[in-house]
This record gives structure tokens, C-alpha cells and sequence, in this order.
């Protein structure tokens, strides 16, 4: 090999050595992007759980909204014939 192809050949080298450099530094800078917003949205998902257990389940509201229409036909009726 000549003095000219070693030092092609090291120059090659050198730029895909920085190339790689270059890409491990853009996968850590993305990798702390996703960990950051990961960790936002874990907290907005908790407020929205927490928020949720505060708040009757469905089957209550149901029960509930069901019972009402009963009362209020009964109601309605208890005063339209008597």
C-alpha cells in the first residue's frame, strides 16, 4: 500500500469515527428529548387519574340518571291524577 491510499484510507476512517461521534451524541440528545417528555406526560396522565377518582363511575351515573326519570315520572303522575 502506498503513503497515498494509508492516508486516504486514515482519512476515511477519521470521518466515520466523527460521523459516529456525531450520531451517539444526536441518539443521547434525543434520548433525554423522550425520557423528558415521557416524564410529562406520566404527570398529566396522574392529574388526569387522580382527577378521575374523585368522579362517580359509570354504573353509579346511570343508576343515578335512572332513578331520576322513575322519581319524576312518578311525580308526574302522582299529580296529573289526584
Amino acid at each position: 500500500m502506498t503513503e497515498l491510499e494509508m492516508a486516504d484510507l486514515k482519512t476515511r476512517i477519521a470521518v466515520l469515527e466523527t460521523k459516529g461521534d456525531a450520531a451517539e451524541a444526536r441518539l443521547n440528545s434525543l434520548e433525554i428529548d423522550v425520557g423528558k417528555k415521557f416524564d410529562r406526560l406520566e404527570a398529566k396522565l396522574d392529574e388526569v387519574l387522580q382527577a378521575a377518582r374523585g368522579r362517580p363511575t359509570w354504573t353509579v351515573a346511570l343508576t343515578i340518571s335512572g332513578l331520576m326519570t322513575v322519581v319524576t315520572g312518578l311525580a308526574v303522575y302522582v299529580v296529573t291524577h289526584y
